[in-house]
């Protein structure tokens, strides 16, 4: 009778083998408990990969969508914002030279002149805001400051004073001539110059050379596949132009020593002009209002299909958890028990036999 030996390092050997695997299947199977999804979704589904990369892809595309929206909301709000701020400005100043309407009082033109300064000064600030380092009013050219202030020493206050002194014949400063500028009538009057020469200054071109450095095209942004809204307004739209011709005809006209009718005469336009100015500023704001909601309803319509994707997306590579936390249990169990057998085995040994 003949015996064979067994190598108890083979043994050992062997087992070690089955502890490291089981310790590979033990730490996969904690990821998967701890995330909820397969360890290798490759390993898993195979040939469905492709599926499961294809609704990623998609899931991040969406969720890109959804991101790039929240900064046009952010664009939108502060724009709107700044446009209350500017609507509440022009109200000012109408109520201001409403109040003044008929009056020659010079301490009550005084007053409202420095009213109309302080509105247009808000709406030339209000103009300038910006956001995420973007100028909101400058249409596509949004890294240029859009409005210049208007200054003693500006390029619309040079022009204002060159077209008085073509128009006129002298300067606004020359009080002896001024006094006797006709209300209205034929060249040259009070009502002829705003209409025919100053009017002109900031709904032309000149808009563009003295006061603005927008572009007419607005900025904006793509909220869905195939769905763009505008996201922002420019300091070119009439509500700023007839806002600033107003403010200049008051602060300007009401103070040269003119003659009280066609210092009536001037308040009139500027009224009529603030008017013009209110109802342009409140369509823009209906405008950006409508993109608004434009986005809100495309951001409800993308969050809808991420949540139907992250569903079907979700029944492909989640796990059962209950499932993976019997494996993990079974797996520590059987590690456990190589290791108790190991160590036996460890301390086989003939000296101890003997």
């Amino acid at each position: 009778m003949s015996t064979a030996s067994v190598s108890n390092l083979s043994t050992q050997t062997s087992m070690r083998l089955t502890i490291r695997q089981a310790q590979n299947e033990l730490l996969k199977s904690q990821q998967e408990v701890s995330t909820g999804f397969y360890a290798d979704i490759g390993a898993e589904l195979g040939s469905k990969t492709s599926t499961v990369v294809d609704l990623n892809r998609e899931s991040l595309r969406l969720n890109s969508m959804i991101s790039n929206n929240s900064i046009a909301t952010q664009r939108l709000s502060a724009s709107q914002e700044a446009l209350k701020q500017i609507a509440t400005a022009a109200e000012d100043m109408n109520n201001a030279l409403i109040t003044i309407s008929g009056s020659s009082n010079s301490d009550t033109i005084e007053t409202t002149v420095m009213t109309v300064k302080n509105s247009l000064s808000t709406m030339t600030s209000m103009a300038n805001q910006s956001a995420n380092g973007e100028f909101l009013f400058a249409g596509i050219n949004t890294d240029v400051q859009p409005l210049a202030e208007y200054t003693e020493t500006s390029a619309a206050k040079t022009a204002f004073d060159t077209a008085f002194t073509a128009y006129f014949g002298f300067a606004p400063t020359d009080t002896a001539n001024t006094a006797t500028i006709a209300a209205s009538g034929a060249a040259p009057s009070m009502e002829d110059f705003i209409t025919s020469t100053l009017e002109p200054m900031f709904t032309g071109p000149d808009w563009n050379t003295n006061w603005s450095s927008a572009t007419d095209e607005a900025m904006t942004s793509r909220i869905t596949q195939s769905e763009t809204v505008q996201t922002s307004a420019s300091a070119n739209e009439d509500g700023f132009r007839y806002f600033a011709l107003a403010a200049v005809l008051t602060t300007e006209l009401m103070s040269i020593g003119a003659p009280a009718n066609a210092v009536t005469a001037a308040i009139n336009k500027a009224i009529d002009y603030t008017g013009r100015a209110i109802t342009g500023i409140n369509s823009t704001r209906s405008e950006l209002g409508l993109s608004q909601n434009r986005v809100e309803k495309a951001d409800a319509s993308l969050k809808v299909q991420v949540d139907i994707i992250e569903t079907s997306l979700s029944s492909k590579i989640e796990v059962d958890a209950y499932e993976a936390s019997t494996r993990v249990n079974s797996l520590l169990s059987m590690v456990e028990a190589s290791y108790t057998l190991t160590s036996k085995i460890q301390a086989l040994s003939l000296v101890n036999y003997l």
